[in-house]
């Protein structure tokens, strides 16, 4: 049974940025029954398995998300002013429906990804890494195929927006770049992975890694993302300076520098063999354009507005358009301020925001002390930079295509570490051992 939880989440994590992302909804009702599926089949195959604290406090954090998203809902708040007249603060009395099948199924999948990888300490966290390039691989595919033959399409439906920009099966390129950075990421961990190998050594037996982390930088490249190009230099410099085996300052800086220099080389190069990716790059800076600091403008009138109790789950797009600045674009669906974290003080108010900030605070020291040696610390922080930039930058980085294979790496790596042979005596690693030889053989 195990084997079948395992399918049921590598599967999403292939599965989920060819539906788009995985947020439409018959996509998330997808990847939910392979929660569920996977769940089941973990509780029926139970052998001394552990709900780990971390995962409990995960819950914990949904359940109050969860609880203040009814909260808002409920008509026991005084009557609003004009235009949002209503006894209850949620301008969308139902939102919180769909917030919480999504908050339950990330709930669900961190703690299906924890009691698999309870059962292969070590181990699945390499079978995640790969399903992780094997993801990156087919969307290199399609966003090839798709430039190749001019087809501007996302395979769902034809495109209308990010023309001429690789998106894969994605309808955005910025989610496109980000998942590509992930692959980068992951492809430098297991070209890394142990620390005590030569480069000789490294290069022999997981070059192909590397190959694969330079064609998935060119896709990035090729998406005209400019949050997730830099994600992934900031990423990767961070990466080389943290992975050194050597514990001097004097050595870590050296890498540092050196990173550097290899990011600023490797941008003259590009700029110098594809001078029109700055002219688009140029085109997509105009604020005439794309309105983004308009969107974050709006965004900071409407938080002013109701900082405490904020508006409700799928509140953004009723609210910019009221709290509109003048020069915002109203014709436009703005469902988003590009702004993960304004998008959250919207809908849940500046309080509870911090909350969730500082919870993810937390959690980001919690998975760096307990990482099991400096590559997998040196990833780890390299995964939540990219993150964090996607959430600074843009909304994409809460499709379950991006969170899926960021958290099950983490959380494979952490079990890694937090499991103990004496949890599971029959997995223990033990010398073998020849059975003792039979006496009467010996005294003939």
């Amino acid at each position: 049974m195990h084997r079948l939880a395992q399918f049921c989440l590598i599967a999403q994590i292939i599965l989920a940025p060819v539906m788009l992302g995985g947020a439409r909804p018959w996509a998330m009702a997808i990847l939910s029954i392979l929660t569920g599926i996977g769940l089941l089949a973990m509780i029926a195959a139970a052998r001394n398995l552990i709900l780990r604290r971390y995962v409990l406090y995960v819950w914990i954090l949904v359940a109050g998300l969860i609880g203040w998203s009814v909260l808002q809902s409920m008509p026991v708040w005084p009557i609003q002013p004009f235009p949002f007249e209503a006894p209850y603060i949620a301008l969308y009395p139902g939102g919180w429906i769909d917030l919480s099948a999504r908050l339950i199924w990330l709930a669900g999948t961190i703690t299906l990804g924890s009691l698999i990888a309870q059962l292969h300490p070590g181990h699945w966290q390499i079978i995640v890494g790969k399903a992780v390039i094997a993801s990156c691989c087919l969307q290199l595919i399609l966003a090839t195929g798709n430039a190749a033959f001019d087809w501007q399409t996302t395979f769902w439906f034809v495109k209308t927006a990010h023309i001429g920009d690789w998106t894969g099966s994605f309808a955005n390129r910025n989610a496109f770049g980000i998942l590509m950075a992930t692959g980068t990421m992951t492809c430098l961990w297991f070209f890394v992975r142990y620390p005590d190998q030569s480069t000789g050594k490294r290069l022999d037996q997981s070059g192909s890694y590397l190959a694969l982390a330079i064609l998935f930088t060119a896709a990035l490249i090729q998406s005209h993302s400019r949050s997730a190009i830099l994600a992934i230099i900031i990423a990767t410099i961070l990466f080389v300076t943290l992975c050194s085996s050597r514990q001097s300052g004097l050595a870590r800086l050296r890498r540092f520098f050196a990173a550097t220099a290899g990011a600023v080389i490797v941008l003259a190069l590009v700029a110098s063999a594809e001078p029109e990716l700055f002219m688009r790059f140029a085109d997509l800076g105009r604020l005439d354009l794309i309105q983004r600091d308009d969107a974050g403008l709006t965004a900071i009138h409407a938080i002013a507005e109701r900082p405490i109790t904020g508006y409700g789950a799928n509140s953004i797009p009723l609210v910019m358009a009221h709290v509109a600045t003048p020069d915002l674009n109203t014709n436009a669906h703005w469902f988003s301020s590009h702004n993960l974290w304004l998008d959250g003080a919207i809908m849940f108010g500046i309080p509870v925001t911090i909350a969730v900030a500082l919870s993810l605070i937390a959690a980001i020291f919690f998975i760096l002390r307990n990482a099991a040696n400096r590559p997998n610390r040196a990833f780890g922080a390299a995964l939540i930079s990219i993150a964090l930039i996607g959430s600074f930058s843009d909304w994409v980085i809460s499709l379950p295509a991006l969170i899926l294979p960021m958290v099950a790496m983490w959380v494979a790596g952490l079990e890694g570490r937090l499991v103990s042979p004496f949890e599971f005596p029959e997995r223990a690693y033990h010398a073998a051992q020849s059975p003792l030889p039979d006496q009467a053989t010996l005294r003939q």
